[in-house]
């Protein structure tokens, strides 16, 4: 699989940006992650085929982003936050309705409405990140699968030799 630079949404998040987003989900990203949106905010890919391996609907759709204006931006539905205020309103993405903050970071949209995300559920520290299956969640009982340990696993998954 490759990364499309050319999808790549403007203008790229800065610090800032992603300081503001970890503190309103009261979360803390990894730096891979951070350096990842930087330079691929938002952006599509060539081929998913390794993720199908895992799940025939884990076909990324687009990495989500941090979307400037994005009420009024046309890729404005593939903001980070917009994509996670949509889950939470739904309750699917936390184990516990008491909790401040959120367990389940959406970063790419999938074919057939699921997300790949950041689970931080279960290791605050070092989230993995997990296909979360959109239909088969409910309120407080998200349906997931670990698609790897790790964001910098999951990149090395996605940018191997054999899927050049």
């Amino acid at each position: 699989m490759r990364l499309v630079k050319e999808s790549v949404i403007y203008p790229l998040p800065e610090e800032q940006d992603t300081a503001e987003m970890e503190s309103s989900f009261r979360i803390q990203l990894s730096n891979a992650y951070k350096e990842f949106l930087k330079h691929y905010n938002g952006c599509t890919v060539t081929d998913s085929t390794p993720l199908t391996i895992i799940n025939k609907r884990c076909e990324i759709e687009r990495f989500l982003g941090i979307i400037k204006n994005f009420s009024e931006h046309p890729y404005g539905v593939y903001d980070i936050g917009c994509c996670e205020t949509s889950l939470v309103e739904q309750g699917r993405n936390v184990y516990d309705e008491d909790l401040i903050g959120s367990e389940l970071i959406p970063i790419a949209k999938l074919a057939w409405g699921d997300y790949l995300c950041l689970n931080f559920h279960y290791d605050k520290n070092n989230p993995s990140v997990d296909f979360l299956d959109y239909e088969e969640s409910y309120e407080c009982d998200p349906a997931t699968s670990k698609v790897a340990e790790n964001f910098q696993e999951f990149l090395s998954m996605l940018l191997s030799k054999d899927t050049k």
